[in-house]
């Protein structure tokens, strides 16, 4: 499987991988996650970062809880498997990638993102953003797609993704625009980015 994400990644710079993990694992994942949700845990995504930080639901309508590192169960079991791929792109990319970032996200219905890249305004750090969707049976009919522009340029050419159980999906942060489209029905994902130590562009 490395060597697929590395192609991937290298060739077209994204990839879909569906049942990365098994149900059982996706279903303790969303199981957490629903209970730091219901515990009152998440917080409103904003929109920059430090002092420039903006909350604003026109734009972006998520929540969010910050993930530390784990030591056992699927969340362990799933950022071992980031670090292997860390480890692997730097291997065959030179990516200098030096960690993983993480967080649950919920979107409520109605919720959406609009079309953005994933690096804050001033920095480069975010380099290859991964999303873990934690959804059972999710359906067209559902919303919350993740539309990717897959030319790269906001409004051109997309694919439209959905957040199913185990899908797992990795792009270029600083490449691809894409958006989350209004949900219908809350909608989990482990959303992340392997990043560099953060430099200034």
């Amino acid at each position: 499987m490395m060597d697929a994400i590395v192609d991937g990644l290298a060739d077209r710079g994204w990839l879909v991988v569906p049942g990365l993990l098994t149900l059982a694992q996706v279903r303790a994942l969303r199981e957490q996650a629903q209970a730091q949700w219901a515990a009152g845990e998440f917080r409103a995504a904003g929109i920059g970062r430090g002092q420039g930080l903006n909350v604003n639901e026109s734009i972006r309508g998520d929540q969010v809880q910050w993930l530390e590192q784990a030591e056992s169960g699927a969340l362990a079991d799933y950022q071992a498997f980031m670090e292997a791929v860390r480890v692997n792109l730097n291997r065959a990319l030179y990516l200098g990638l030096f960690e993983f970032e993480a967080h649950f996200a919920v979107y409520a219905p109605g919720a959406f993102y609009r079309a953005h890249l994933d690096n804050f305004r001033g920095t480069s750090a975010r380099i290859v953003t991964a999303i873990l969707y934690l959804n059972e049976d999710w359906q067209t009919a559902d919303g919350g797609q993740l539309r990717l522009y897959t030319t790269g340029e906001e409004g051109g050419e997309y694919v439209d993704l959905l957040p199913e159980a185990g899908q797992w999906i990795l792009f270029d942060s600083a490449r691809f625009w894409h958006e989350v489209l209004p949900a219908r029905r809350e909608r989990f994902s482990l959303t992340g980015w392997l990043r560099t130590r953060g430099t200034l562009v």
